[in-house]
């Protein structure tokens, strides 16, 4: 059972955001964006390996469009597609999606780089968006620290920055992060993710915002390719129940390769 939360999959966490990524819901319209979620980052498709460059792309498609608890597509899935470079602790990556169902596109731009301190790895990376149907972009700031437990399980917390209109609206994150290979080439990832809205949400309170469950499997089928499925809960706690908001469940799928 082998962690690989190492600097390509933690410090490009904005790759991960291939099925839980963002924008900032209300209602029924999205009104702002943010940044991708921690969620989903087992999924990301930057590898590991003992050479100083790697070189990934995924496609994949999820049922919902779901961030910081809330669906921001209602009634359509997303598609996407995730192209990463990476040099030694420094990744750039790209993700573009669009609705299957609904008028949306966004493409985000991603910077990451990660410092390995033992069993600490500190991730400051940068995140900026851009929302085509809507005709605007926000940069996003974020940092992520997480720490290894032992080689199977890691810990971790997030602050992410959204900075819209000369406001600085946050979003707190606490994971822990399971890895673990029940067969040859199959790899198992439970997380649990809770979540504090910090203004990052602009339409709801501050205060306990969601608690994201996520399972994840991930089939290497030959040396370069990858299969991966998702099946993700958000739970609403006190800002969104008190809302009537959240509760969403959804699931993912996506193809990747690494070079």
């Amino acid at each position: 059972m082998k962690i690989k939360y190492n600097a390509r999959n933690v410090g490009a966490a904005a790759l991960g955001c291939a099925m839980i990524a963002g924008t900032v819901c209300a209602g029924e319209e999205t009104v702002s964006p943010s940044i991708a979620s921690l969620t989903n980052m087992q999924e990301a498709a930057i590898p590991s390996t003992d050479t100083d460059w790697a070189f990934s792309f995924s496609a994949g498609w999820s049922s919902k469009y779901v961030t910081e608890g809330l669906d921001c597509l209602p009634g359509s899935g997303i598609w996407e597609v995730a192209p990463s470079i990476s040099w030694k602790n420094l990744t750039f990556s790209a993700w573009y999606a669009g609705g299957d169902s609904a008028n949306y596109d966004e493409l985000d731009l991603v910077l990451g780089y990660a410092w390995n301190l033992g069993k600490w790895t500190v991730n400051p990376w940068y995140e900026h968006q851009f929302y085509f149907t809507q005709d605007y972009n926000v940069a996003n700031p974020a940092l992520t620290v997480s720490y290894a437990v032992t080689d199977w399980m890691a810990v971790g917390a997030e602050t992410q920055v959204k900075v819209e209109h000369q406001d600085f609206e946050a979003y707190y994150s606490a994971f822990v992060r399971l890895e673990w290979s029940p067969l040859e080439n199959v790899t198992v990832v439970p997380m649990v993710r809770y979540g504090y809205n910090g203004g990052y949400n602009v339409d709801y309170d501050d205060g306990s915002n969601c608690i994201d469950w996520s399972l994840g499997v991930t089939w290497r089928f030959a040396e370069h390719y990858t299969l991966s499925g998702s099946v993700n809960y958000s739970q609403a706690a006190t800002v969104l129940r008190h809302r009537d908001a959240g509760d969403e469940f959804w699931v993912g799928f996506r193809l990747g390769m690494e070079f």
